[in-house]
């Protein structure tokens, strides 16, 4: 007798991403592996963020009016009807073959509780440089909290497990939902990496004024503070300074991509153009 196949929800908290949420739409139109259900969940947009969803047949629109993606996320996820929960930010652009490795990876393994891949930068010129700092600050994240740690722009639960942890995770904008998750569902399972399974993103956090860099970045250090014990914290602290450091190539990257826009225009008003001859 066979067993029935997995079914797969994709949910999108989204504030604000006329700009973005077009094409992540777009990548979803595009999967092998269609998804069972596309759900968008609207947080206060003052955009067209709405307007844009509504354009897709395949998408259910949400609204969660507490502000954060933390509450966006567990309405999403509280409404969603299949097995696997598929979580992605507004700007992700998944590959063609995103929700079947997704499936395939929890198939293929009964005790995996949620998986998370990797980034790849679309909006950066040191796109290098940008998804080797990532890759290396979330693998070593998970090595001081002793599990994997979740990519809310890149990862997938069980319902179920969602179902176990839904009263347990922190429900407060302050934090990092994702490294929330991960240190709840650590106890129900195993944390998966998927290999070769990267999803485009925008680093649009690291170019914003210095403060508020930090600021954002601090809610995983109080993530740790209150998931993890005295000395997983302390060493997270210490790896977390690593983000001071990397503020200045954040710097010196959002002046040559706005150096490469300068250029691009310029080019643009310089290429003539011809009008149509019958």
């Amino acid at each position: 007798m066979s067993k029935k196949p997995l079914t797969l929800s994709i949910v999108i908290p989204a504030y604000n991403e006329e700009r973005y949420i077009g094409a992540c739409l777009d990548s979803i139109a595009a999967q092998t592996t269609p998804p069972d259900e596309v759900i968008v969940v609207d947080n206060n947009s003052t955009d067209e963020t709405v307007a844009v969803a509504k354009k897709y047949p395949f998408v259910k629109v949400l609204h969660e009016k507490r502000q954060h993606q933390v509450f966006a996320q567990a309405t999403g996820f509280n409404v969603a009807n299949s097995d696997i929960l598929g979580r992605i930010d507004a700007d992700s652009i998944l590959p063609p073959d995103w929700v079947g490795k997704i499936i395939q990876a929890f198939a293929a393994e009964p005790k995996l509780v949620a998986a998370t891949g990797g980034a790849d930068p679309y909006d950066v010129p040191l796109k290098w440089l940008g998804s080797a700092i990532f890759h290396g600050y979330i693998y070593l994240a998970g090595l001081v909290a002793g599990h994997r740690i979740l990519w809310g722009a890149n990862c997938a639960l069980r319902a179920s497990a969602w179902v176990k942890i839904k009263h347990k995770v922190m429900m407060r904008p302050d934090i990092w939902e994702d490294y929330d998750m991960a240190f709840c569902l650590y106890a129900y399972g195993r944390i998966g990496y998927i290999p070769k399974n990267l999803v485009g993103v925008s680093f649009r956090a690291m170019h914003t004024s210095f403060r508020r860099y930090v600021s954002y970045q601090f809610r995983s250090v109080r993530t740790f503070y209150y998931r993890a014990n005295i000395l997983r914290t302390a060493l997270f602290c210490l790896q977390w300074t690593g983000v001071l450091i990397i503020y200045p190539l954040a710097a010196l990257d959002d002046w040559l991509l706005k150096r490469r826009e300068k250029k691009h225009k310029a080019a643009e008003i310089m290429t003539p153009h011809h009008p149509n001859i019958p």
